[in-house]
């Protein structure tokens, strides 16, 4: 009774620590905050390809640094390190000092990157081995996260008004909040076992054994295309409001709109999306954000501009539902390293499209949303097939 109940706080603790880390507050004035200091949506783009190459090559090393010594360890790393980054973003003045602390940022994320919801698996399991309750608590954490967010853009954007830094300052409290929520938690998970072969081949062991699995591969390039299929854009959506005549003053409420329509996304998830095949679980956010980009594309004004909000939606239902195909397909010592194998393919693919997408966003935004549909589309076809012939 006494591991039972140890295992229920540990749960809640895992859900709390990702849900107060999931928001920054910052985030719908940095766009303004860049261009404050000089920056280009091209300046932008590469700021966050150099936040992403840091993440990608150390987010498979670190994930076997957590499966081996700790996860809890790992996560209260990466925080302190996100929270400290974050107070010395607020005082940059420059491209390069960006790049420095996206760089910090990276090394933090990919610390941490994996470690949450590996660990709600795992806790999780313990209860249910069916794998059912970890569906249902990643849906029900990833609304959270969205609402979360939501509420940190509502108060993002007045603070953002009178101050960029300070709002980017403040947006460190969260990371602080989750390395203090991340000491309580009683981390007696499995452990891999380090082999005396060496570190290196070990992690090589683990990702070669596990991408012999048909089925995995195929997941991970699910959740790829459509964890990226919002990612890259994300950047142009205060310029989309901007030019369609949207007043700054109120764009941090197009930010807080969109990520209600990601917790609704999230909802529907864990309502819907869990009780769905995985092909089923992957076509409607491809289908949704074709239609919806298509029509902002040709016709692109005050009005359609809001249609934004589907890929909010798409962010939302995605974060609830696809790493959970994943992570059935995983072992328990070795989730942190495989998600985050997982997370690098996505995180190389980025580096890629946010180029692409923002450089055709510096001629014209709307640019942005055809470059999107033209890059995924064609990827999402052949997954979704592989993915139906699978069952």
């Amino acid at each position: 009774m006494r591991n039972m109940n140890r295992n229920r706080r540990n749960i809640k603790l895992v859900m709390t620590e990702t849900i107060v880390t999931s928001g920054l507050m910052s985030m719908a004035i940095m766009t303004p905050f860049f261009k404050s200091i000089g920056l280009n949506q091209t300046e932008i783009a590469l700021s966050q390809m150099m936040f992403t190459a840091i993440a990608m090559l150390l987010n498979v090393p670190l994930g076997w640094v957590a499966d081996c010594f700790g996860r809890k360890m790992a996560n209260i790393i990466g925080d302190c390190i996100c929270a400290f980054t974050l107070l010395v973003y607020s005082q940059t003045n420059c491209f390069w000092q960006v790049v420095a602390c996206e760089c910090l940022f990276g090394i933090g994320a990919a610390f941490s990157q994996g470690v949450d919801s590996s660990m709600l698996k795992l806790f999780s399991d313990r209860e249910d081995k069916t794998g059912k309750l970890f569906r249902k608590l990643f849906a029900k954490t990833s609304t959270l996260m969205q609402l979360e967010t939501l509420v940190m853009l509502l108060l993002g954007g007045p603070i953002g008004a009178i101050s960029f830094r300070l709002a980017i300052a403040l947006s460190s409290v969260g990371y602080f909040g989750g390395a203090i929520i991340s000491l309580f938690i009683y981390d007696d998970t499995p452990r891999l076992n380090h082999s005396q072969q060496g570190n290196l081949k070990q992690i090589t062991d683990v990702i070669a054994r596990n991408l012999s699995n048909k089925k995995l591969r195929t997941r991970i390039a699910a959740y790829v295309v459509v964890r990226e299929i919002t990612h890259g854009i994300i950047w142009v959506f205060t310029p989309l409001m901007l030019v369609v005549g949207v007043p700054l003053s109120i764009v941090s409420l197009g930010w807080a709109g969109n990520y209600l329509a990601a917790s609704f996304g999230s909802h529907l998830g864990g309502k819907i999306g869990i009780k769905l095949r995985d092909w089923q679980v992957f076509i409607f956010p491809i289908l949704a954000i074709s239609v919806a980009g298509s029509i902002m594309f040709l016709s692109l004004n005050i009005a359609t501009v809001w249609l934004y909000v589907v890929f909010g939606m798409v962010q939302g239902w995605t974060s609830a539902t696809m790493m959970p195909r994943v992570k059935e397909y995983v072992a328990p010592e070795e989730q942190a390293s495989v998600e985050s194998f997982a997370r690098v393919c996505s995180q190389s693919f980025y580096i890629i499209s946010v180029w692409l997408i923002n450089r055709a966003a510096d001629i014209d935004p709307k640019n942005a949303i055809a470059t999107t549909i033209l890059i995924f589309l064609p990827l999402a076809i052949p997954v979704a097939i592989r993915l139906k012939r699978e069952r």
